[in-house]
């Protein structure tokens, strides 16, 4: 079966370099390559401009719109580029082992039908990445485990090495565009897991090169990135309203909560500032209402 990469890039050119090797170098090589450049500034453009590759294919957005419009962007180029069966996606700091992508394709041939595969995820010191622990199926998450291979069923994951099938995509429709970052990826990886069964690749493993291999919590962070929780909230809100019963209290409740933390917490930094992103995003996300967007199927 014919593959796509799809790396999102922003303002990390090193990186994407590192990335863009070790997909490169891979024991099963990949038929094409999709680059989505969020309007770097750090000379992404001018590297990817001159990247020798005919497997290539770049597209440049006019300004940053986020982690989420750039998959929604590269999965449409995808479908509209190309006939290849499978789409493997990446952010940019995401660095495979050279057999990462060999390893999915052995699942997807055991497997077959399948919603997606998630690759082992792991930090620099090769301990898992917090970041990207996939949400294993409390019920069915071990209905192959009498097999040869062992992959556990999950219900959702992360962008970080994914395998999608052109076929769920086009049945499924693409990433919510609007939600900029936070929560895009658990969403459309639940969305295909209510119609197809979806499942962990133990031994695929990649590199996550984020700075701290910490968990995202508000309440502890007093970075300069404070401001990027709005759209946590302001998702996690949306997504709320989505459901229904004991899991929308559940929804609610978790974000109440970690506004009683801020609120209430001792030595809580920013308090402040916290405490007015927390409650925009979850007053912005009364009001967002994003739809899916289907693609014309082949």
């Amino acid at each position: 079966m014919k593959v796509t990469a799809l790396v999102v890039t922003f303002n990390r050119m090193k990186l994407l370099q590192e990335c863009l090797s070790a997909i490169e170098i891979q024991t099963t090589p990949v038929d094409h390559l999709i680059v989505i450049d969020n309007h770097s500034s750090d000379g992404t453009k001018e590297f990817l401009d001159g990247f020798a590759d005919d497997k290539l294919d770049v597209v440049h957005m006019s300004q940053n719109l986020g982690g989420s419009a750039g998959f929604y962007r590269g999965m449409e180029e995808f479908i509209a580029s190309n006939n290849d069966e499978l789409l493997w996606l990446m952010d940019d700091d995401t660095i495979p082992e050279p057999d990462t992508l060999q390893k999915l394709l052995v699942a997807s041939h055991n497997i077959y039908d399948f919603g997606f595969l998630a690759s082992n995820v792991r930090w620099i010191d090769g301990s898992p990445a917090l970041m990207n622990i996939p949400v294993v199926d409390p019920l069915d998450w071990n209905q192959n485990a009498s097999g040869e291979d062992f992959y556990p069923v999950i219900k959702s994951a992360s962008f970080v090495s994914l395998m999608l099938p052109r076929t769920v995509i086009q049945q499924v429709g693409l990433p919510y565009k609007e939600f900029f970052i936070w929560g895009d990826d658990a969403e459309y990886t639940s969305r295909i897991s209510q119609q197809y069964t979806s499942y962990f690749v133990p031994d695929s493993v990649v590199i996550h090169k984020m700075k701290q291999n910490t968990g995202v919590d508000i309440v502890t962070d007093d970075s300069n990135r404070l401001d990027r929780y709005f759209y946590s909230f302001r998702n996690r809100m949306f997504l709320a309203r989505q459901h229904h019963g004991k899991l929308r209290l559940k929804s609610y409740a978790g974000m109440s909560w970690e506004l009683v933390r801020v609120a209430c917490g001792r030595k809580v930094k920013k308090r402040g500032k916290k405490l007015k992103v927390i409650t925009r995003g979850m007053v912005s996300g009364r009001f967002f209402n994003p739809k899916i967007t289907y693609l014309h199927r082949n």
